[in-house]
């Protein structure tokens, strides 16, 4: 690629000095005033030139009656000294400066005499960007996972020529999805680190959890990009179906060549059809290299989460045992809880707090617990032997709704449809209600899948949604003959 070439590209569009002003004594001025002109624009195409200094005026009166403008006059520029002693002539110098900087354009208006304002393109791209990075990163966050899936899925059900022009658009939108999901990829690897960094060396405990839990802080705003990645918008269940279509429409070169010939985009115009494939395969690969290493990049995100996670609670304690007030109040706080119930009622509900119970308190005692001789043996339980076969099936319709192995075994059978290999979430989309008994058998068949059975499980560790049950992630593999026995 010719890096140089796009460089020239990009100055021969946008003033060489457009960015000039950002790095003025006044840089906070001039971008408070852009940020009005952005909203002054939102249901504009134009405005008079006389409407916008007025706005910026009433907008910043005090920030621009505070600023020393004089500051930004540069070199050989004539200025009239007394244009600084009014607000009016300072909103008249900020607005011009804008124009000469290229952010914004003059033009004659069809109402008298007066001058217009319209906003280049350039600079309309460049203040979103700039206005989005003031915002919080929870109101950010999407990836659109789901959305390539659709347009791939919908423009492969098209047929004949519509077919070649559907997924010539669709190529391009699923195309720059990949790309901002890579971006997220990137941004969520970088909050990780940024967030630890900034409170590190922190010593109160309360501004740690402060910064970290409260709503639009730091575990919110990964929330916001990591959850939907698995969850709603989960590579998982939608990853491998794209990688699908996208693989096949690339053994398809006589498809590829209709969207070269039928693509009337402004992205292709001007190329001629050697160019419009190299185009199309190139958004292809894009897509293809996004999605086969999404799985990897969601697992060194994860690790990365892991490890911070296990520093900021090493670092909490630590800050904890340094600050005997706090360990004194909870201490307090405990001892009331265990002497006053109504004290410890009022405490749980304002905290959000629940209380654990466990099936066997024995086992939470320091020594090994050993069961007395006249106390009943506990079972080892083999569902699919036939040996004490009462105890079992009670135990079954205790705990797995009354299913067996055998009823695991026929169940996966039954979703694979002959085929050797299948996904959980193949299981989950084509199961039109997913329910309880569907959640059992899935967890039923991992198990058994690990014993000498007619085949493997795989589990990625990870889990997917379906309606309201969490289902592991898994691979079930039919074994081959006379393998893995």
């Amino acid at each position: 690629m010719d890096y140089k070439g796009l460089a020239g590209t990009f100055f021969a569009t946008v003033p060489g000095d457009f960015f000039s002003i950002l790095s003025s004594p006044n840089r906070e001025l001039y971008l408070a005033a852009l940020f009005v002109v952005r909203d002054a624009f939102e249901d504009e195409l134009a405005i008079s030139k006389k409407d916008l200094r007025e706005q910026i005026l009433i907008s910043l009166e005090n920030s621009i009656a505070s600023a020393d403008l004089s500051e930004d006059v540069e070199e050989g520029e004539v200025i009239d000294a007394e244009l600084f002693k009014t607000l009016p002539g300072k909103a008249s110098f900020l607005l011009g400066k804008l124009i000469r900087k290229g952010w914004l354009c003059e033009e004659d208006s069809k109402q008298g005499f007066e001058r217009d304002i319209v906003m280049p393109d350039y600079a309309s791209d460049m203040l979103e960007y700039l206005y989005r990075e003031t915002r919080p990163r929870a109101e950010l966050a999407d990836c659109d996972v789901f959305s390539t899936y659709a347009v791939l899925s919908m423009a492969g059900e098209e047929s004949g020529t519509r077919r070649a022009r559907t997924m010539s658009r669709a190529l391009k939108v699923a195309s720059d999805n990949a790309g901002d999901l890579s971006k997220t990829f990137r941004n969520l690897y970088y909050y990780i680190g940024k967030y630890y960094r900034e409170h590190a060396d922190d010593e109160n405990v309360r501004d740690m959890l402060e910064k970290r839990f409260k709503e639009g802080g730091e575990q919110s705003v990964i929330d916001a990009y990591y959850h939907p990645l698995k969850t709603s918008d989960s590579i998982a269940l939608y990853g491998g179906d794209i990688l699908r279509f996208v693989r096949e429409l690339d053994k398809d070169p006589d498809l590829i060549r209709q969207m070269a010939q039928t693509d009337t985009s402004a992205e292709m115009s001007g190329l001629d059809e050697d160019e419009r494939i190299l185009e199309i395969r190139r958004r292809i690969d894009i897509i293809y290299r996004t999605f086969s290493e999404a799985d990897n990049k969601i697992d060194m995100i994860t690790d990365r989460n892991a490890d911070y996670n296990r520093r900021f609670t090493q670092a909490v304690i630590h800050n904890l045992r340094s600050d005997n007030s706090i360990v004194n109040k909870i201490v307090r706080i405990m001892k009331g809880m265990e002497e006053n119930k109504a004290y410890s009622m009022k405490v749980q509900s304002g905290l959000g707090a629940v209380q654990s119970t466990f099936i066997d308190e024995k086992s939470l005692r320091t020594d090994t617990y050993r069961p007395e001789k006249n106390e009943e043996t506990k079972m080892l339980l083999r569902p699919h032997h036939e040996k004490d076969e009462k105890r079992t099936r009670d135990f079954l319709k205790r705990s797995f709704g009354g299913y067996t192995m055998a009823d695991a075994r026929s169940y996966v059978k039954d979703k694979m449809h002959g085929r050797k290999r299948m996904e959980t979430s193949e299981i989950i989309r084509e199961t039109d209600n997913f329910t309880e008994d569907d959640y059992t058998l899935l967890i039923m068949a991992s198990l058994y899948g690990f014993s000498n059975g007619e085949y493997k499980v795989q589990k990625s560790g990870r889990h997917i949604e379906a309606g309201s049950y969490s289902v592991p992630d898994m691979t079930f593999t039919i074994k081959e003959s006379g393998a893995d026995s």
